[in-house]
């Protein structure tokens, strides 16, 4: 393996340029699109109670614990506090999280002058690190991605620093992660693992001082986290988030032969890792070239460490893709969960594509600049059109589609009506009901009915929770078959909201399969005779 670089003796990037572009770019996308995710809206409706003192709940007088990110609930809440009303919380979120990966952007750049970067290389970091649909999205649509990026490169930086880790920094940054998301313990654990197997030996004072600082990053990181960790027990009765305990009926047991197999089927086969470099939902509507390129990209990011005269760092971090991509098998990743594994490849491909470049000589400079900017161009590209599908997605489906169920069942339900359907924010959000969801993220009632066995799907459980309303998909009517069913009897059909024409009207749509997915709702009441049943 080549030994790490010296610094660089380029001269570094013009670094306020840079962090202003970094943090515009996503509050650019926020503006024009105006994009808020439904899941921020059941993560705001507990900011909001918090803030006007209700307790840290989704449902006044029910302490479930109904968000994932202890961040992610108490940065809205703040802004909430500040601002008093649900876009200035939404707005104050965006602002943080901008400079946040404003923040990331310069810990990148340290990190390619540290290890003797050209400045394009750095630059391409960037760019494909932090410019990436998904990461410029999730930063300003209500999600966590901005602070998660942000602990990943400090915790990456770090680790790698040439001078050895400190602890404190360390510490901060593991515990920052655990503070954004709890499973981000699987994200520190690969970064540490890479690190450990192709940089520690190199590191001053050699292996046994790299791993004490580690180990002590560890250990005062987990301190730093333990108020939270024990408050949320405490409050809740359990330190395990009910999104968690619900999401487990979609997670596959594990498996040791899966484990083993998944380096392998990242290579050969589709899996969670293509869509590191693809826009949010890629489920088609996207050119065949897109797929391609998320494809052979993500590849190459997570399999550069296998090149000869790659150095450590950049092994490191393509490494640690890898093992990111092993772990994305064995759950159900959102968009949101992608962008620090983002970041991981961006920074392993920058650093390998650099080093080889210096070793093949100056004739090939021209050659590889023009690759490295059609690249960056297409994920800058990709982003934009993500732009304006989300735009037309939070217009249509949001806005004028979930938001307007909503406020309609608050005007015509009674206050201790409950609702049953899958999608939650902004239904949920703006009803103010008691929401009985699938498959219990705010809801244990709902999961502990699934989790206890047998079969019914949607029909036991309304059976047995017997809602005042059902908000259902029409997909959802037939795949559960409900049209004709003995529980669809006791409720009477009363509104449909239906968007397709007007997403049919946009002969331009990139990702319409995503945006058709929620276009028609029917909502049903229940019979004020319907005969009971269930327990």
């Amino acid at each position: 393996m080549s030994p790490t670089p010296p610094a660089s003796t380029s001269r570094p990037l013009p670094l306020l340029p840079v962090l202003l572009c970094v943090a515009l770019v996503p509050l650019l996308f926020a503006a024009y699109t105006h994009q808020a995710w439904e899941d921020y809206y059941i993560t705001l409706r507990s900011s909001q109670n918090l803030a006007e003192g209700h307790g840290l709940v989704y449902q006044v007088g029910e302490k479930v614990h109904t968000f994932t990110s202890p961040l992610g609930v108490l940065v809205p809440a703040l802004g909430f506090k500040l601002t008093g009303g649900d876009l200035g919380a939404l707005w104050f979120l965006r602002i943080v999280s901008a400079l946040a990966v404003a923040a990331t952007a310069a810990l990148v750049l340290r990190h390619a002058h540290e290890h003797g970067w050209s400045r394009g290389a750095g630059l391409f970091a960037v760019v494909a690190g932090l410019l990436e649909a998904k990461i410029v999205a999730c930063t300003v649509n209500g999600m966590e991605a901005g602070f998660l990026v942000f602990f990943t490169a400090l915790a990456w930086t770090e680790l790698l620093r040439p001078a050895g880790p400190r602890r404190l920094v360390l510490a901060a940054a593991y515990a920052g992660l655990m503070w954004t998301r709890p499973d981000a313990c699987v994200l520190a654990a690969a970064m540490t693992i890479a690190a450990a197997l192709f940089t520690a030996k190199t590191a001053p004072g050699g292996w046994r001082a790299w791993s004490g600082a580690v180990v002590s990053g560890i250990l005062l990181g987990g301190l730093l986290y333990a108020p939270w960790f024990l408050w949320a027990w405490h409050y809740y009765g359990s330190p395990i988030p009910q999104t968690i305990i619900a999401k487990s009926i979609y997670a596959p047991k594990l498996s040791l032969t899966r484990i083993l197999l998944a380096p392998w089927n990242c290579l050969v086969n589709r899996t969670a890792l293509d869509v590191i470099y693809m826009p949010m939902y890629a489920l088609g509507g996207w050119p065949d070239a897109v797929f391609l390129f998320g494809k052979v990209f993500a590849r190459l990011a997570a399999f550069a460490w296998i090149l000869p005269g790659v150095p450590r760092p950049a092994r490191a971090a393509s490494f640690a893709l890898l093992l990111g991509g092993v772990y994305l098998q064995q759950i159900m990743p959102y968009p949101w969960y992608f962008p620090p594994w983002t970041l991981l490849g961006a920074i392993g491909l920058a650093g390998a594509g650099g080093a080889l470049l210096a070793r093949v000589g100056p004739r090939f400079t021209s050659s590889a600049r023009i690759v490295a900017g059609v690249t960056a161009g297409l994920i800058v590209g990709l982003t934009v059109a993500q732009g304006w599908s989300a735009r037309v997605q939070q217009d249509l489906i949001e806005e004028h589609g979930r938001k307007q169920i909503g406020l309609w069942l608050r005007e015509h339900a009674a206050p201790g009506d409950t609702v049953f359907l899958e999608p939650i924010g902004y239904i949920g959000y703006f009803s103010r009901l008691k929401i009985l969801d699938y498959p219990g993220l705010v809801a244990p009632e709902v999961s502990n009915i699934i989790r206890s066995g047998g079969r019914g799907g949607y029909a036991r459980l309304i059976d047995d929770l017997r809602p005042n309303w059902l908000v259902l998909r029409p997909y959802e009517l037939a795949q559960q078959n409900l049209m004709n069913s003995p529980t669809l009897a006791a409720y009477t059909p009363i509104e449909l909201w239906s968007q397709r024409s007007k997403i049919d009207a946009h002969t331009f749509l990139p990702g319409r399969p995503w945006v058709e997915f929620d276009a028609e709702f029917v909502v049903f009441q229940r019979k004020p005779d319907a005969p009971v049943k269930g327990p």
